[in-house]
């Protein structure tokens, strides 16, 4: 299933998805230390501190905690949820990443790359060398944005573990556009082609008997 576009929460940035509630929504800057004494109609126009900092939540009216530019509270996942056929080892690795991605986006890629690997190993891949297991796939005749996307998430992740010309330190939303990668894959490569096997199931079977004969036959 295919997923609505999702903006993660950014620092003093004045829309995204909240942290706590996943909503798109409106929200309020302020710092941690007078927040309480101003209507929150009025903090985007104060000077906000360069070390605590708090962003308030216009629909659910939610406190989020912000250090050095970075979520301090809520430790919550702030990436958009997995797409529901991913595989339940994948989607473990997903949630786990997406834990500690303000904490070190390297660790987060590095995770994600590995989610990927096991991805590959469910739709008709080894699992074991990311590369070889992207090559069959594409053989296969996937399109090419999903063989772009399987390639970003390969070289980010090698170079979560193997820093290299990508600094993912300094750009945590390169790193947060993984996870739609993710979610974009697994689209691709698993929930599409399920609904299509559903589909086609349901056809009478005389149908079905009859597109069998036509694909025996010999072409003329």
């Amino acid at each position: 299933m295919a997923t609505e576009k999702y903006y993660p929460p950014q620092y003093r940035h004045t829309q995204f998805h909240c942290a706590h509630c996943k909503v798109y929504a409106r929200q309020y800057w302020g710092n941690l230390e007078t927040w309480n004494k101003f209507s929150w109609q009025g903090l985007n126009g104060i000077n906000l501190s360069d070390d605590f900092v708090v962003s308030k939540c216009a629909h659910c009216d939610r406190v989020t905690i912000w250090f050095e530019e970075a979520i301090l509270y809520p430790r919550l996942i702030t990436v958009e949820d997995a797409n529901e056929d991913m595989p339940s080892d994948v989607k473990a690795l997903y949630g786990e990443s997406a834990q500690v991605l303000s904490i070190s986006p390297r660790a987060a890629a590095a995770l994600l790359r590995l989610g990927l690997q096991l991805l590959l190993g469910e739709v008709g891949g080894e699992g074991k060398n990311i590369n070889a297991d992207i090559k069959t796939i594409v053989a296969s005749g996937v399109e090419p944005q999903t063989q772009k996307a399987l390639d970003i998430i390969r070289v980010f992740g090698n170079n979560a573990a193997h820093p290299g010309e990508i600094q993912l330190d300094e750009d945590v939303q390169l790193v947060t556009s993984m996870y739609g990668m993710m979610n974009f894959i697994t689209d691709r490569l698993i929930s599409q082609k399920r609904q299509i096997d559903t589909m086609f199931d349901s056809l009478p079977e005389g149908v079905k008997a009859q597109i069998e004969d036509r694909d025996k036959k010999e072409p003329k």
